[in-house]
């Protein structure tokens, strides 16, 4: 998430690309990730391989031709860096639980058991 905040920052000076990114984001999302029912292309069932495919060469002729490509990849590089720097110092100590504290603080769960 921090990423995408990151990248939408980045793209604020060029209001045509985050239209253009918008509309890819778009496509991404209905012929992806939320997709009930398969692709179908006149007639014919697109597979998933195909639409990842194409989805993706579009991504990139977007960046091509609205000359962002090194404005987005600077961003995903400060996007990882801070991805980076939150994995490091996390701490993981308490992000294991055992059965008596969990019984205990009511996270058990009766109608599972």
């Amino acid at each position: 998430m921090v990423v995408l905040f990151i990248l939408f920052l980045s793209l604020l000076w060029h209001p045509v690309s985050m239209i253009v990114f918008f509309l890819v984001f778009v496509a991404w999302f209905f012929l992806y990730f939320d997709r009930p029912n398969l692709v179908v292309v006149f007639g014919r069932v697109l597979d998933d391989r195909v639409v990842l495919g194409l989805l993706g060469i579009v991504t990139v002729i977007a960046l091509v031709f609205t000359n962002v490509g090194l404005n987005v990849l600077v961003a995903l590089i400060v996007g990882v860096v801070f991805v980076g720097l939150h994995a490091a110092f996390r701490g993981t100590k308490d992000l294991f639980l055992d059965e008596e504290s969990a019984v205990e603080g009511g996270s058990v769960s009766v109608f599972g058991v």
